[in-house]
Protein backbone atom coordinates (compact mmCIF):
# COMPACT_ATOMS: atom_id res chain seq x y z
CA UNK A 1 0.00 0.00 0.00
CA UNK A 2 1.41 3.52 -1.11
CA UNK A 3 2.06 6.21 1.65
CA UNK A 4 1.72 9.93 -0.29
CA UNK A 5 2.40 12.65 1.74
CA UNK A 6 1.25 16.14 0.30
CA UNK A 7 3.55 19.09 2.53
CA UNK A 8 1.61 22.34 1.88
CA UNK A 9 3.26 25.85 3.77
CA UNK A 10 0.20 27.93 4.29
CA UNK A 11 0.59 31.45 2.68
CA UNK A 12 3.94 30.53 1.68
CA UNK A 13 5.01 33.89 -0.05
CA UNK A 14 3.39 36.03 2.75
CA UNK A 15 5.04 34.21 5.85
CA UNK A 16 8.57 34.55 3.96
CA UNK A 17 7.86 38.12 3.78
CA UNK A 18 6.61 38.29 7.09
CA UNK A 19 10.18 36.59 8.46
CA UNK A 20 12.20 39.35 6.73
CA UNK A 21 10.01 41.94 8.49
CA UNK A 22 8.23 41.35 11.81
CA UNK A 23 6.07 44.16 11.36
CA UNK A 24 3.72 42.06 8.84
CA UNK A 25 3.15 39.58 11.67
CA UNK A 26 -0.85 38.91 12.13
CA UNK A 27 -1.44 41.96 9.22
CA UNK A 28 -3.46 41.39 6.05
CA UNK A 29 -0.95 40.87 3.44
CA UNK A 30 -0.70 40.30 0.09
CA UNK A 31 1.86 39.85 -2.68
CA UNK A 32 1.00 41.82 -6.15
CA UNK A 33 3.76 43.07 -8.62
CA UNK A 34 3.79 47.25 -8.42
CA UNK A 35 3.38 49.44 -10.99
CA UNK A 36 1.00 47.70 -13.15
CA UNK A 37 -2.26 49.59 -14.00
CA UNK A 38 -4.36 46.45 -13.28
CA UNK A 39 -2.21 44.13 -10.94
CA UNK A 40 -4.02 40.94 -9.05
CA UNK A 41 -3.17 39.53 -6.26
CA UNK A 42 -0.92 36.46 -6.12
CA UNK A 43 -0.67 35.15 -3.05
CA UNK A 44 -2.23 36.28 0.19
CA UNK A 45 -1.81 35.53 4.35
CA UNK A 46 -4.37 34.20 6.43
CA UNK A 47 -5.76 37.38 7.91
CA UNK A 48 -6.44 39.29 4.26
CA UNK A 49 -8.23 36.09 3.50
CA UNK A 50 -10.51 36.23 6.11
CA UNK A 51 -11.16 39.86 5.59
CA UNK A 52 -12.98 39.02 2.19
CA UNK A 53 -9.93 38.58 -0.53
CA UNK A 54 -9.31 35.98 -2.93
CA UNK A 55 -6.37 35.29 -5.53
CA UNK A 56 -7.17 37.55 -8.60
CA UNK A 57 -8.76 40.36 -7.09
CA UNK A 58 -7.51 43.77 -8.55
CA UNK A 59 -5.05 45.64 -6.01
CA UNK A 60 -7.51 48.71 -6.49
CA UNK A 61 -10.38 46.45 -5.07
CA UNK A 62 -8.45 44.88 -2.51
CA UNK A 63 -7.23 48.15 -1.41
CA UNK A 64 -10.81 49.06 -0.79
CA UNK A 65 -12.29 46.14 0.31
CA UNK A 66 -9.40 45.65 3.23
CA UNK A 67 -7.78 49.27 4.01
CA UNK A 68 -4.98 47.22 6.41
CA UNK A 69 -4.25 45.63 3.69
CA UNK A 70 0.36 45.85 2.78
CA UNK A 71 0.97 45.06 -0.79
CA UNK A 72 4.51 43.53 -1.23
CA UNK A 73 5.95 43.05 -4.50
CA UNK A 74 7.31 39.36 -5.59
CA UNK A 75 10.25 38.05 -4.69
CA UNK A 76 11.24 35.47 -6.45
CA UNK A 77 14.46 34.81 -5.48
CA UNK A 78 13.89 34.42 -1.55
CA UNK A 79 11.24 32.18 -2.50
CA UNK A 80 13.58 29.78 -4.47
CA UNK A 81 16.18 30.18 -1.48
CA UNK A 82 13.30 28.87 0.80
CA UNK A 83 12.16 26.45 -1.90
CA UNK A 84 15.49 24.21 -2.07
CA UNK A 85 16.16 24.48 1.54
CA UNK A 86 12.83 23.09 2.38
CA UNK A 87 13.56 20.55 -0.66
CA UNK A 88 16.95 19.23 1.40
CA UNK A 89 14.97 18.45 4.51
CA UNK A 90 12.30 16.69 3.03
CA UNK A 91 15.00 14.24 0.80
CA UNK A 92 16.12 13.02 4.07
CA UNK A 93 13.40 11.36 4.45
CA UNK A 94 11.45 10.80 1.20
CA UNK A 95 13.60 9.20 -2.32
CA UNK A 96 10.85 10.41 -4.69
CA UNK A 97 9.88 14.33 -4.37
CA UNK A 98 7.75 15.80 -6.90
CA UNK A 99 7.07 19.28 -6.49
CA UNK A 100 3.96 20.97 -7.43
CA UNK A 101 4.49 24.68 -6.53
CA UNK A 102 6.82 27.15 -4.47
CA UNK A 103 7.33 24.87 -1.49
CA UNK A 104 4.12 22.47 -1.81
CA UNK A 105 5.67 18.97 -2.50
CA UNK A 106 3.95 15.03 -3.30
CA UNK A 107 6.24 12.99 -1.20
CA UNK A 108 6.18 8.77 -1.58
CA UNK A 109 7.56 7.55 1.61
CA UNK A 110 6.71 4.20 0.39
CA UNK A 111 8.62 1.00 1.96
CA UNK A 112 10.55 3.25 4.25
CA UNK A 113 8.72 2.27 7.51
CA UNK A 114 11.74 0.72 8.98
CA UNK A 115 14.01 3.38 8.37
CA UNK A 116 12.02 6.05 9.50
CA UNK A 117 8.64 4.90 10.93
CA UNK A 118 5.29 5.27 9.80
CA UNK A 119 4.06 7.70 7.54
CA UNK A 120 2.68 9.66 10.21
CA UNK A 121 5.85 9.69 12.29
CA UNK A 122 7.86 11.24 9.06
CA UNK A 123 4.99 13.93 8.64
CA UNK A 124 5.39 15.24 12.35
CA UNK A 125 9.08 14.74 11.86
CA UNK A 126 9.36 17.15 8.95
CA UNK A 127 6.62 19.44 10.51
CA UNK A 128 9.14 19.79 13.72
CA UNK A 129 12.64 20.21 11.81
CA UNK A 130 10.90 22.25 9.18
CA UNK A 131 9.27 24.49 11.92
CA UNK A 132 12.79 24.77 13.64
CA UNK A 133 15.41 25.35 11.01
CA UNK A 134 13.28 27.41 8.89
CA UNK A 135 10.39 28.82 11.27
CA UNK A 136 7.87 27.70 8.41
CA UNK A 137 4.56 25.74 9.83
CA UNK A 138 3.79 23.52 6.81
CA UNK A 139 0.57 21.50 6.84
CA UNK A 140 0.84 17.69 5.58
CA UNK A 141 -1.81 15.50 4.03
CA UNK A 142 -1.66 11.77 3.91
CA UNK A 143 -3.26 9.23 1.70
CA UNK A 144 -2.69 6.32 -0.62
CA UNK A 145 -2.88 9.12 -3.68
CA UNK A 146 -1.53 12.11 -4.48
CA UNK A 147 -5.32 13.86 -4.71
CA UNK A 148 -6.58 12.61 -1.67
CA UNK A 149 -3.21 13.67 0.84
CA UNK A 150 -3.47 17.49 -0.77
CA UNK A 151 -7.34 17.37 -0.21
CA UNK A 152 -6.90 16.36 3.63
CA UNK A 153 -4.19 19.20 3.60
CA UNK A 154 -6.17 21.60 2.48
CA UNK A 155 -8.95 20.39 5.40
CA UNK A 156 -5.56 20.12 7.57
CA UNK A 157 -5.20 24.42 7.01
CA UNK A 158 -9.06 24.87 7.72
CA UNK A 159 -9.25 22.86 11.10
CA UNK A 160 -8.13 25.01 13.39
CA UNK A 161 -4.60 23.44 15.48
CA UNK A 162 -4.23 20.50 13.62
CA UNK A 163 -0.47 19.80 11.24
CA UNK A 164 -1.51 16.20 10.18
CA UNK A 165 -4.17 14.08 8.63
CA UNK A 166 -3.96 10.90 7.56
CA UNK A 167 -6.78 9.31 5.56
CA UNK A 168 -6.65 5.62 5.76
CA UNK A 169 -6.86 3.08 2.84
CA UNK A 170 -10.39 2.48 2.00
CA UNK A 171 -11.79 5.66 3.40
CA UNK A 172 -10.55 7.79 0.48
CA UNK A 173 -14.35 8.00 -0.68
CA UNK A 174 -15.82 8.70 2.82
CA UNK A 175 -13.29 11.14 3.12
CA UNK A 176 -14.42 13.34 -0.20
CA UNK A 177 -18.16 12.84 0.03
CA UNK A 178 -19.09 15.41 2.71
CA UNK A 179 -16.25 18.42 1.19
CA UNK A 180 -17.23 21.22 -1.34
CA UNK A 181 -16.40 20.10 -4.86
CA UNK A 182 -14.07 23.40 -4.93
CA UNK A 183 -11.79 20.63 -2.71
CA UNK A 184 -11.11 18.56 -5.80
CA UNK A 185 -7.17 20.07 -6.74
CA UNK A 186 -7.20 20.71 -10.35
CA UNK A 187 -9.94 21.40 -11.63
CA UNK A 188 -10.76 23.84 -14.35
CA UNK A 189 -12.72 26.62 -14.23
CA UNK A 190 -14.99 25.37 -17.09
CA UNK A 191 -15.94 22.17 -14.82
CA UNK A 192 -16.16 23.83 -11.99
CA UNK A 193 -18.99 26.10 -13.75
CA UNK A 194 -20.53 23.38 -14.87
CA UNK A 195 -21.01 21.38 -11.57
CA UNK A 196 -22.01 24.72 -10.29
CA UNK A 197 -24.98 25.01 -13.28
CA UNK A 198 -25.80 21.45 -12.12
CA UNK A 199 -26.22 22.30 -8.70
CA UNK A 200 -23.71 19.85 -7.42
CA UNK A 201 -21.96 21.35 -4.46
CA UNK A 202 -20.83 17.86 -2.36
CA UNK A 203 -17.96 15.47 -4.08
CA UNK A 204 -20.42 12.75 -2.81
CA UNK A 205 -23.53 14.29 -5.54
CA UNK A 206 -20.64 13.82 -7.96
CA UNK A 207 -19.76 10.55 -6.69
CA UNK A 208 -23.22 9.04 -6.82
CA UNK A 209 -24.06 10.30 -10.58
CA UNK A 210 -21.87 7.57 -11.59
CA UNK A 211 -19.44 7.35 -14.59
CA UNK A 212 -21.77 7.43 -17.66
CA UNK A 213 -24.11 10.79 -16.83
CA UNK A 214 -20.94 12.78 -16.12
CA UNK A 215 -18.98 10.83 -19.68
CA UNK A 216 -22.24 12.80 -21.04
CA UNK A 217 -22.10 16.29 -19.30
CA UNK A 218 -18.18 16.46 -19.60
CA UNK A 219 -17.27 14.38 -22.39
CA UNK A 220 -13.77 12.83 -21.66
CA UNK A 221 -12.91 14.64 -18.43
CA UNK A 222 -16.59 12.98 -16.74
CA UNK A 223 -14.74 9.75 -15.96
CA UNK A 224 -11.28 11.21 -14.43
CA UNK A 225 -14.00 13.42 -12.63
CA UNK A 226 -15.80 10.18 -11.41
CA UNK A 227 -13.00 8.36 -10.50
CA UNK A 228 -11.12 11.07 -8.69
CA UNK A 229 -14.67 11.80 -6.91
CA UNK A 230 -14.70 8.72 -5.46
CA UNK A 231 -10.62 8.96 -4.21
CA UNK A 232 -9.00 6.90 -7.18
CA UNK A 233 -5.74 9.04 -8.82
CA UNK A 234 -3.63 7.02 -10.31
CA UNK A 235 -0.96 9.20 -10.97
CA UNK A 236 2.53 8.30 -9.43
CA UNK A 237 4.51 10.38 -7.87
CA UNK A 238 7.34 11.41 -10.42
CA UNK A 239 10.40 13.34 -9.85
CA UNK A 240 10.88 16.63 -11.65
CA UNK A 241 11.80 16.00 -15.62
CA UNK A 242 14.88 18.27 -16.69
CA UNK A 243 13.54 19.39 -20.49
CA UNK A 244 15.47 20.56 -22.60
CA UNK A 245 13.89 24.03 -23.21
CA UNK A 246 14.48 27.81 -22.45
CA UNK A 247 11.49 29.97 -21.67
CA UNK A 248 11.40 33.70 -21.27
CA UNK A 249 7.65 35.19 -19.78
CA UNK A 250 6.80 39.19 -19.75
CA UNK A 251 3.55 40.50 -18.06
CA UNK A 252 2.11 43.60 -19.47
CA UNK A 253 1.87 46.56 -17.10
CA UNK A 254 -1.19 47.57 -19.23
CA UNK A 255 -3.63 45.07 -21.80
CA UNK A 256 -2.98 46.12 -25.08
CA UNK A 257 -4.04 44.48 -28.82
CA UNK A 258 -1.94 46.89 -30.52
CA UNK A 259 0.60 45.08 -32.72
CA UNK A 260 3.47 47.42 -32.87
CA UNK A 261 3.60 47.34 -29.25
CA UNK A 262 3.59 43.53 -29.01
CA UNK A 263 6.34 43.01 -31.98
CA UNK A 264 7.96 45.58 -30.02
CA UNK A 265 8.13 43.19 -26.60
CA UNK A 266 8.47 40.10 -29.15
CA UNK A 267 11.95 41.62 -29.90
CA UNK A 268 13.08 42.37 -26.98
CA UNK A 269 12.28 38.65 -25.68
CA UNK A 270 13.25 36.98 -28.73
CA UNK A 271 16.86 38.99 -28.02
CA UNK A 272 17.31 37.89 -24.40
CA UNK A 273 15.85 34.32 -25.73
CA UNK A 274 18.67 34.17 -28.23
CA UNK A 275 21.55 35.44 -26.06
CA UNK A 276 20.61 32.23 -23.71
CA UNK A 277 20.94 29.95 -26.62
CA UNK A 278 24.07 31.28 -27.70
CA UNK A 279 25.77 31.21 -24.15
CA UNK A 280 24.62 27.49 -23.62
CA UNK A 281 25.69 26.45 -27.32
CA UNK A 282 22.34 25.22 -28.82
CA UNK A 283 19.90 26.13 -31.36
CA UNK A 284 16.22 25.61 -31.34
CA UNK A 285 14.09 23.37 -33.83
CA UNK A 286 10.66 24.96 -32.63
CA UNK A 287 9.63 28.51 -30.73
CA UNK A 288 6.56 28.26 -28.73
CA UNK A 289 4.39 31.54 -27.91
CA UNK A 290 2.15 31.15 -25.17
CA UNK A 291 -0.57 33.96 -24.93
CA UNK A 292 -3.08 35.07 -22.26
CA UNK A 293 -5.89 37.81 -22.73
CA UNK A 294 -7.48 39.63 -20.42
CA UNK A 295 -10.40 37.30 -19.41
CA UNK A 296 -7.39 34.62 -18.71
CA UNK A 297 -8.28 32.47 -21.90
CA UNK A 298 -5.31 31.11 -23.73
CA UNK A 299 -3.78 30.84 -26.61
CA UNK A 300 -0.80 28.71 -28.01
CA UNK A 301 1.17 28.29 -31.16
CA UNK A 302 4.21 26.77 -32.04
CA UNK A 303 6.45 27.51 -35.60
CA UNK A 304 9.62 25.25 -36.49
CA UNK A 305 13.13 27.46 -36.98
CA UNK A 306 15.89 27.14 -39.22
CA UNK A 307 18.85 25.13 -38.07
CA UNK A 308 21.01 28.52 -37.37
CA UNK A 309 18.95 29.80 -34.41
CA UNK A 310 19.60 33.95 -34.34
CA UNK A 311 17.88 36.68 -33.37
CA UNK A 312 16.29 37.63 -36.45
CA UNK A 313 14.63 34.41 -37.20
CA UNK A 314 13.35 34.43 -33.85
CA UNK A 315 11.93 37.63 -34.21
CA UNK A 316 9.86 36.64 -37.41
CA UNK A 317 8.77 33.56 -35.98
CA UNK A 318 7.56 34.82 -32.71
CA UNK A 319 6.06 36.94 -35.03
CA UNK A 320 4.15 34.55 -37.16
CA UNK A 321 3.31 32.97 -34.18
CA UNK A 322 1.56 35.88 -32.93
CA UNK A 323 -0.29 36.29 -36.43
CA UNK A 324 -1.93 32.81 -35.69
CA UNK A 325 -2.39 33.53 -32.04
CA UNK A 326 -4.49 36.32 -32.14
CA UNK A 327 -7.61 35.18 -33.42
CA UNK A 328 -9.55 37.40 -31.30
CA UNK A 329 -10.40 40.40 -30.05
CA UNK A 330 -9.55 40.14 -26.50
CA UNK A 331 -6.23 42.52 -25.51
CA UNK A 332 -3.08 40.59 -24.61
CA UNK A 333 -2.29 40.39 -20.76
CA UNK A 334 0.95 38.32 -20.81
CA UNK A 335 3.35 36.41 -23.31
CA UNK A 336 5.69 33.66 -22.76
CA UNK A 337 8.20 32.11 -25.33
CA UNK A 338 9.89 28.70 -25.47
CA UNK A 339 12.23 26.94 -27.55
CA UNK A 340 12.33 23.52 -27.61
CA UNK A 341 13.93 21.01 -29.52
CA UNK A 342 17.51 22.28 -28.43
CA UNK A 343 19.90 20.54 -30.46
CA UNK A 344 23.92 21.75 -30.95
CA UNK A 345 24.00 25.36 -32.55
CA UNK A 346 26.57 23.87 -34.77
CA UNK A 347 24.50 22.13 -37.25
CA UNK A 348 25.87 21.16 -40.74
CA UNK A 349 24.82 23.55 -43.75
CA UNK A 350 22.79 21.86 -46.81
CA UNK A 351 24.17 20.12 -49.69
CA UNK A 352 22.42 21.96 -52.07
CA UNK A 353 23.07 25.91 -52.46
CA UNK A 354 20.34 27.17 -50.51
CA UNK A 355 20.32 31.49 -50.34
CA UNK A 356 19.61 30.93 -46.63
CA UNK A 357 22.17 28.48 -45.68
CA UNK A 358 24.81 29.87 -47.58
CA UNK A 359 23.95 33.25 -45.70
CA UNK A 360 23.83 31.64 -42.66
CA UNK A 361 27.80 31.93 -41.84
CA UNK A 362 27.82 35.40 -42.32
CA UNK A 363 24.24 35.85 -40.45
CA UNK A 364 26.16 34.15 -37.75
CA UNK A 365 29.42 35.83 -37.99
CA UNK A 366 27.21 39.54 -37.53
CA UNK A 367 25.29 38.11 -34.67
CA UNK A 368 28.76 36.54 -32.54
CA UNK A 369 29.87 40.56 -33.38
CA UNK A 370 26.17 42.10 -32.21
CA UNK A 371 26.53 39.70 -29.04
CA UNK A 372 30.39 41.03 -28.57
CA UNK A 373 29.80 44.63 -28.74
CA UNK A 374 26.52 43.97 -26.40
CA UNK A 375 28.45 42.64 -24.04
CA UNK A 376 31.04 45.56 -24.19
CA UNK A 377 28.17 48.03 -23.62
CA UNK A 378 27.19 45.89 -20.17
CA UNK A 379 30.29 45.88 -18.75
CA UNK A 380 30.52 48.61 -16.63
CA UNK A 381 33.84 51.06 -17.55
CA UNK A 382 36.61 50.53 -15.68
CA UNK A 383 37.42 53.73 -13.04
CA UNK A 384 40.49 55.59 -14.72
CA UNK A 385 43.34 56.19 -12.09
CA UNK A 386 43.71 59.82 -11.03
CA UNK A 387 46.87 61.43 -12.34
CA UNK A 388 49.98 62.15 -9.81
CA UNK A 389 50.03 65.03 -8.28
CA UNK A 390 52.84 67.33 -8.50
CA UNK A 391 53.02 68.53 -5.21
CA UNK A 392 53.09 64.63 -4.04
CA UNK A 393 56.97 64.46 -5.38
CA UNK A 394 56.28 61.35 -7.19
CA UNK A 395 58.64 61.11 -10.01
CA UNK A 396 58.65 58.47 -13.03
CA UNK A 397 61.75 56.40 -13.69
CA UNK A 398 63.68 58.44 -10.87
CA UNK A 399 63.07 61.57 -12.76
CA UNK A 400 63.43 65.10 -10.68
CA UNK A 401 59.61 66.72 -11.68
CA UNK A 402 60.20 68.89 -14.51
CA UNK A 403 61.64 73.16 -12.67
CA UNK A 404 58.80 75.34 -13.14
CA UNK A 405 58.41 77.87 -15.42
CA UNK A 406 58.54 81.49 -15.09
CA UNK A 407 55.85 83.62 -17.07
CA UNK A 408 58.28 84.90 -19.25
CA UNK A 409 59.64 82.83 -22.25
CA UNK A 410 62.63 80.48 -21.03
CA UNK A 411 65.90 81.38 -23.39
CA UNK A 412 67.75 78.54 -25.22
CA UNK A 413 70.30 78.50 -22.90
CA UNK A 414 67.91 78.05 -19.86
CA UNK A 415 65.64 75.40 -21.62
CA UNK A 416 68.79 73.27 -23.07
CA UNK A 417 70.69 73.52 -19.10
CA UNK A 418 67.26 72.23 -18.15
CA UNK A 419 67.59 69.30 -19.97
CA UNK A 420 70.66 68.39 -19.06
CA UNK A 421 69.94 68.44 -15.69
CA UNK A 422 66.88 65.80 -16.39
CA UNK A 423 69.19 63.67 -17.73
CA UNK A 424 69.77 64.28 -21.33
CA UNK A 425 70.71 61.27 -23.45
CA UNK A 426 68.20 59.07 -21.47
CA UNK A 427 65.55 57.34 -23.30
CA UNK A 428 62.33 58.90 -23.04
Amino acid sequence: MKSILFVDPPAFCTTLAALGDPSLRHRPVAIAPFGADRAVLLALSAEARQAGLERGTPVALARRICPDLVVCPPDPTRWARAHRALHEILARVAPVIEPKTWGHSYLDVTGTDRLFGPAVDVARRLEREILERLRLPIAVGIATNKLVSESAATVVKREAGAEVWSVAAGHEAAFLAPEAVALLPDLTDRIRDRLHDYHLEQIGEVAALGAQPLQVAFGRRGRTLHQHAHGVDLRPVLPPEVRAECRVSHVLATDTNDRSVLARLLRAMTERLGRRLRARGYAAGRLVLHVRHADDATARRAVRLAACTLDAELWHAACRALDLALTRRIAVRSVELVADALHDGNGQLELWEDPVALSAPEAAALQQAVDGVRRVLATPPRPTPAPPSRTSGSTRAGRRPPPRRSSAAPSRRSGATGRDRSGAGSPA
